[in-house]
């Protein structure tokens, strides 16, 4: 079992990766939140000092392509039509059960993790119905850990909210 101090740890560590940094960037891009934007046109004045200009027309207008890109892909994934197939009906009723709107939903919120930050995470769990539901989780708030345990090597999977 996991102590707290190592939690923290295991999660200081993911949160300061090369892998959760570059995931980072890939959600500011899908959010068209562009480095562009920070930028600054600078010019020499009359003194000779550089300082910025605020009057000059700054043509690099950024666009949404990263987001347009990455919903049309996910939209391509998902569209295959009937997501899990049986000859058999019974089973079929169960599969249309299970794999419905709902979770189509959570699937393509999870592709869209994958295409954005090269990621993403799902879980299954019993809800109040006692029937199976499907829910993404904000791939930035797993971490996954390899850690010895009594028995032999063991995954954790620490899902946590940022």
């Amino acid at each position: 079992m996991l102590k707290p101090e190592e939690i923290n740890k295991f999660i200081d560590e993911d949160n300061s990766s090369e892998r959760k940094n570059q995931a980072r960037v890939g959600q500011r891009y899908y959010e068209a939140q562009h480095d562009i934007k920070s930028y600054k046109i600078l010019t020499f004045n009359k003194e000779g000092e550089l300082e910025e200009d605020e009057n000059v027309s700054n043509i690099k207008i950024s666009h949404a392509f990263f987001t347009e890109l990455v919903d049309q892909q996910v939209q391509y994934m998902l569209s295959g039509g009937q997501f899990a197939h049986s000859d058999k009906p019974e089973l079929q009723e169960k599969l249309d059960e299970y794999f419905d709107d709902e979770f189509i939903a959570e699937l393509n919120d999870c592709l869209t993790d994958v295409c954005v930050n090269g990621f993403g995470y799902m879980y299954a769990y019993i809800g109040e119905d006692e029937r199976l539901h499907f829910e993404k989780a904000d791939a930035l708030g797993v971490v996954e850990v390899r850690a010895k345990d009594t028995n032999d090597n063991v995954a954790y999977i620490i899902y946590y909210y940022d």
